[in-house]
């Protein structure tokens, strides 16, 4: 590898490639190619939308669930920073290394959370989307108050 050649393998020496058999390259390339699409099309919906609105921020958030890592990482290497996953274990354990390596991180849980999982998922996530019972809004409430802020819809 040359100096001015970008390191495309794990740290096991193997090169990343998705289920297609595409180097990490093609499917950076291909996952920046399509944020960049859909970011342009968020762009002219809100340009479009009645000025009313015009001060909301709008955000995108890129659904990470089922997406093989190299994907994930070419979207972060193209600087998405807000991710939706819906299931709290699978999201632990995709996303505790990342954060240390990206600060502006933003996480949502986007599913239905289980009571049980209360304290991890608000230990992950920055924003909750699903509260649909007393019992889980009040265990929420319990963890918020223990020191961890959160965003919940």
């Amino acid at each position: 590898m040359t100096e001015n050649q970008a390191d495309t393998s794990r740290p096991n020496g193997a090169p990343f490639s998705n289920k297609n058999g595409q180097s990490s390259n093609t499917a950076n390339s291909d996952v920046a190619a399509q944020l960049a699409a859909v970011q342009s099309q968020l762009a002219a919906a809100m340009a479009q939308r009645p000025s009313v609105y015009a001060a909301n921020p709008v955000t995108l958030v890129a659904v990470s669930k089922r997406q093989p890592d190299a994907k994930i990482d070419a979207a972060l290497a193209a600087g998405q920073r807000v991710f939706g996953e819906n299931r709290v274990q699978e999201a632990t354990s995709r996303w505790a290394a990342r954060r240390s390596q990206y600060a502006d991180l933003t996480l949502h849980l986007i599913g239905p959370l289980q009571t049980n999982k209360v304290a991890e998922a608000v230990a992950l996530f920055d924003v909750i989307e699903v509260v649909d019972r007393e019992k889980l809004a009040r265990a929420l409430g319990v963890s918020n108050h223990v020191g961890t802020r959160i965003h919940i819809f």
